[in-house]
C-alpha cells in the first residue's frame, strides 16, 4: 500500500487483511493462533494508517474497518451469533465522531455505506443499508444550472 499510494490517490482503497480468517478456519476462532493474527493485523492496521497519514494528511481520509464474517471453531456460515456478529469501526473524514451504533450491522452495510461517503446513492436491490449513525449528513448536490 506504501508504495502505491507514492504513485496514486485513490478515491477508494480496499485493503484485506487475511491472518485473522486463515487463523480461524485453520486453528479456530479465539484460539491463541488467532489471538495472534489479530495483533498482528492490528499492528498492519497502524501502519496502514501512518502511511495514509502521510499520503493524505491526519483525518483527511475515511477508514471502515470490519470483518468478512465471524466464527466458531474453525467454521462459520450457521445462525451462531458468533458467526454473524463483526467488528465495524468507522474513522475519519465524514464520520460522526463518537456515534454509539446500533447492533446488527452486517457485512452488506459496509458497501452502501461506502457509497454515500463517496458521494453516491447505492443502486437499486442492494441489500446493504447506509450506517447513517456513523457518517455526517453528506452535502446536497445542486443540479447543473438549478435556479438559472
Amino acid at each position: 500500500m506504501a508504495r502505491y499510494l507514492k504513485h496514486a490517490s485513490p478515491n477508494l482503497l480496499f485493503v484485506h487483511l487475511a491472518e485473522p480468517d486463515l487463523a480461524g478456519h485453520l486453528v479456530g476462532w479465539m484460539s491463541a493462533p488467532y489471538g495472534w493474527a489479530v495483533l498482528e493485523a492490528d499492528a498492519a492496521v497502524g501502519r496502514l494508517l501512518a502511511v495514509a497519514d502521510g499520503a493524505f494528511g491526519r483525518g483527511n481520509y475515511t477508514v471502515l474497518l470490519t470483518a468478512d464474517h465471524g466464527g466458531h471453531g474453525r467454521d462459520h456460515g450457521s445462525d451462531d451469533p458468533r458467526d454473524v456478529t463483526i467488528p465495524w469501526v468507522a474513522w475519519g473524514r465524514g464520520v460522526a465522531a463518537g456515534a454509539v451504533l446500533d447492533p446488527g450491522i452486517k457485512t452488506m452495510d459496509t458497501a452502501a455505506t461506502a457509497l454515500r461517503l463517496l458521494g453516491l446513492e447505492e443502486p437499486a436491490g442492494v441489500i446493504g443499508h447506509v450506517v447513517t449513525a456513523a457518517i455526517l449528513p453528506q452535502p446536497e448536490v445542486a443540479a447543473a444550472g438549478a435556479g438559472s
